[in-house]
């Protein structure tokens, strides 16, 4: 399945720190991947931002961010156009499943 797959992405100019986390969460991105896309998909239409899935999924930002990033380059999930605010107040992004996944479950 397109979701489990692991997924790691890794910039030209990535520093050793940053490409040593990456090299080291390989193995479980699939499952990480799996997990903000089950959750997405029970949230419906209405969605989460980052933080509400970091608070919800117990997974810290810098591992959850890069696997959201990768479900929405597959076209897996979809930037909603709405936002909410975070805890200090900032308007943060919605995500949800894309249409075309909503179709499939």
């Amino acid at each position: 399945m397109l979701v489990e797959r692991n997924v790691v992405i890794i910039a030209k100019n990535a520093r050793p720190t940053s490409a040593a986390a990456a090299d080291a969460i390989w193995g479980r991105s699939g499952s990480i991947r799996r997990t903000i896309f089950e959750h997405l998909s029970r949230k419906g239409m209405f969605g989460a931002t980052d933080q509400e899935m970091e608070k919800e999924l117990h997974i810290e930002g810098n591992s959850l961010r890069p696997s959201r990033l990768t479900l929405e380059r597959d076209g897996l999930i979809m930037d909603t156009q709405t936002t909410r605010p975070n805890l200090k107040g900032h308007q943060c992004i919605v995500w949800r499943v894309s249409e075309a996944e909503q179709v499939l479950l």
